[in-house]
């Protein structure tokens, strides 16, 4: 009895299919990447007037658009989270300018996520001040999570437009 050429062929890659399934190459387990973040922006907008009401400052506005001065105060940034991570929170903002060039961060005090709260929430409001030029500013949040790498949460952006005349 003869093996023909084909036979021997398909014996011999079906061999070599054998052992490379054996030995684990073809299916590798790896871990799925977790897509979930340490916190969740649910709300974040621009104000240029806060009052105190009772023991917390409120805003009394919110602005498409915050006016440059001379250096002086423009404006607050104020973020509504939802810490998903339990363990300590810190937050920090960039403030880009229209070439993407940090300026300036606000820095906001770390914040701790207790893991038997459902969902905690976190208020944070910023001061904007400084010699904003008009034009397109950019607001880049930050986590970083038990001093680990920080997180990118979210970026925003907001028009300042020129002073009023007098």
């Amino acid at each position: 009895m003869t093996i023909s050429p084909i036979s021997r062929l398909r014996f011999l890659v079906g061999w070599i299919c054998w052992v490379w399934l054996l030995s684990g190459t073809v299916v590798e387990a790896k871990p799925a990447k977790s897509y979930r973040q340490s916190a969740y922006i649910s709300n974040a907008y621009f104000s240029d007037k806060m009052a105190m009401k009772g023991e917390n400052m409120q805003p009394m506005s919110v602005v498409k658009a915050l006016r440059s001065g001379s250096g002086g105060m423009v404006g607050y940034f104020v973020l509504d989270l939802v810490l998903t991570a339990p363990g300590m929170h810190h937050f920090k903002v960039d403030i880009l300018d229209q070439e993407s060039n940090l300026i300036t961060q606000l820095d906001y005090p770390p914040v701790k996520a207790a893991k038997e709260d459902k969902l905690p929430m976190y208020t944070a409001a910023g001061t904007i001040s400084g010699k904003f030029t008009p034009g397109m500013w950019f607001f880049k949040v930050m986590d970083q999570l038990d001093k680990k790498p920080w997180e990118n949460l979210g970026t925003f952006g907001i028009l300042v437009v020129p002073p009023r005349e007098e």
